[in-house]
């Protein structure tokens, strides 16, 4: 297995334009992660059209779908070019690159899940208020 994780250290490996394919070890197991992506992202959206009470649950979900759907089928994509062999889109960095681009979209979708709670207790204190306002008829 160490020789495995050895060219890992080079930047051959990384920048190479005509990579040799993707062991059958790594090809699956990228398969078995992306397939886990969409799954999550179907199960998200269940949750956002089915859950109506819990303000945080609902939206949160909501937007992890988006990033969990483009997260798979951008991955899926590159597992279609490196199984195509593709000259330069069937290159490793494009998987650094993904990590990077998708790590950043997720923190950015964790802060905006921080704060729902507090959006949540502020739309409860509009309903509140606007309960006594009178409504068009």
């Amino acid at each position: 297995m160490l020789n495995y994780i050895k060219p890992l250290a080079t930047l051959n490996f990384w920048f190479k334009l005509a990579p040799d394919p993707l062991l059958p070890v790594f090809y699956y197991g990228f398969v078995v992660f992306f397939s886990l992506l969409v799954f999550a992202s179907v199960v998200c959206g269940l949750i956002y059209s089915k859950e109506r009470e819990r303000y945080v649950l609902r939206y949160g979900a909501k937007y992890l779908k988006n990033w969990l759907l483009a997260a798979g089928i951008t991955g899926y994509l590159f597992l279609f070019f490196n199984y195509e062999r593709a000259v330069f889109l069937s290159a490793r960095f494009w998987y650094v690159v993904w990590a990077l681009a998708f790590g950043t979209w997720l923190i950015f979708v964790i802060k905006k899940i921080k704060r729902l709670p507090a959006k949540q207790t502020q739309l409860h204190k509009q309903a509140r208020f606007e309960k006594y306002l009178p409504k068009k008829k």
